[in-house]
């Protein structure tokens, strides 16, 4: 998980904010943006563990966005990808939302490698059209040492 610092924003003015943001795409890691909206071009993918400052959050184009710095670079992460622990907020994990099956390739008639319980947190390495209910396609994901395709449809973010 990666630890956001906050810096001069409250976690609860946050919170409350995040909670007006509507479900987006999502990817692990998460990726910094140099502008509030997935059309900018990603600044940098900030890995996991990292320690990120968050300077500000406001609506940006259809979302919401926070502006943070982090390896000397500074950006954009949508807001709702953030997850209220105590005093810290951290950038939510990616789960299973229903078991899942892990494919070997990204269609239905591919051999299934492994079911994945509902809740279970991923790593997803690749996912072009984003997580969550309404996506569409595949999603590569790692998973207890197995990497392979699981519908975009079965994962969201676990901001609670």
């Amino acid at each position: 998980m990666q630890k956001l610092i906050l810096g001069g924003t409250s976690a609860a003015a946050i919170l409350a904010f995040i909670g007006l943001a509507n479900a987006a795409a999502f990817t692990s890691p998460l990726h910094m943006r140099s502008g509030p909206g997935h059309a900018w071009p990603i600044v940098s993918s900030i890995p996991a563990g990292a320690d990120v400052k968050i300077q500000t959050c406001a609506s940006g184009w259809r979302r919401y966005w926070c502006r943070v710095s982090y390896g000397g670079k500074s950006g954009y992460i949508h807001a709702s990808g953030l997850k209220e622990k105590g005093e810290q907020l951290l950038v939510a994990p990616v789960v299973t939302t229903n078991a899942a099956s892990l494919h070997r390739r990204p269609s239905l008639f591919s051999s299934v490698e492994k079911t994945i319980p509902g809740g279970e947190t991923v790593d997803v390495l690749h996912c072009p059209r984003g997580t969550g209910r309404w996506a569409r396609g595949w999603c590569k994901i790692g998973y207890h040492n197995k990497v392979g395709y699981v519908r975009a449809g079965l994962l969201s973010r676990q901001i609670h």
